[in-house]
């Protein structure tokens, strides 16, 4: 991991950005502290889908407890659905 103190990533931000590309990982210090991390697309994109999915198995498992079924929703959405049109 590269750490780079914020005064030298602004002179050097299409460089960093190219390391994080080639899949290096980029920490921006500021008074020695990690201020913020560079990420590539492609790692930004990984991690959305990753928060989405804990997303979706934390409102299943909420369901599961509260004994709603797959087959309640379902009904439930189109039952919804029919009443916009």
């Amino acid at each position: 991991m590269l750490k780079v103190p914020l005064a030298e990533a602004k002179n050097k931000l299409t460089e960093l950005i190219r390391q994080v590309e080639a899949g290096k990982q980029v920490v921006i210090t500021k008074r020695r502290k990690p201020a913020a991390r560079l990420l590539s697309e492609a790692t930004y994109e990984q991690l959305q889908k990753r928060l989405a999915v804990a997303g979706l198995q934390a409102l299943r498992d909420r369901w599961r407890a509260a004994g709603i079924k797959a087959q309640d929703l379902h009904q439930e959405s189109r039952r919804l659905l029919e009443e916009r049109t």
